[in-house]
């Protein structure tokens, strides 16, 4: 590693502490709602969010491994839940039309997106190329 790659990962390990405090790292998903999703996606650098629905068996399936998720990557990533019986304008915005549906973002921006109850690996394969 020369001169160049310390500083960009010195200074990368400073934005990080910066951005998400270790005492702020959070390891299960936080309920997300219309009025909190904008601030949530703009908090932290790396959120995925969990469109879902209460009577809907898919969504119950997949729950389980977004919370193994949210403790494996704890301190990496923030995950959400958004219920859409509750929060219909943000599943608007973003053409939530089927459910479960998982939206990937990265400071801010929505860069992936996938719907259904897909198996751990595939999502952890999205996930690691945000990081």
């Amino acid at each position: 590693m020369d001169e160049l790659d310390e500083i960009r990962m010195k200074k990368l390990k400073e934005m990080e502490q910066r951005y998400l405090r270790k005492e702020e790292a959070i390891d299960k998903p936080i309920e997300v709602t219309d009025q909190t999703f904008d601030d949530t996606i703009k908090k932290y650098p790396v959120v995925v969010v969990d469109f879902w629905g209460q009577w809907c068996p898919p969504c119950h399936m997949i729950a389980p491994i977004i919370e193994e998720l949210a403790k494996d990557y704890s301190g990496k990533v923030v995950f959400g839940k958004v219920n859409v019986d509750g929060n219909q304008m943000v599943a608007a915005r973003y053409g939530i039309m089927a459910i479960p549906t998982l939206l990937f973002f990265k400071n801010g921006k929505l860069v992936d997106q996938v719907t259904g109850a897909l198996p751990r690996q595939a999502l952890e394969q999205r996930i690691r190329k945000l990081l």
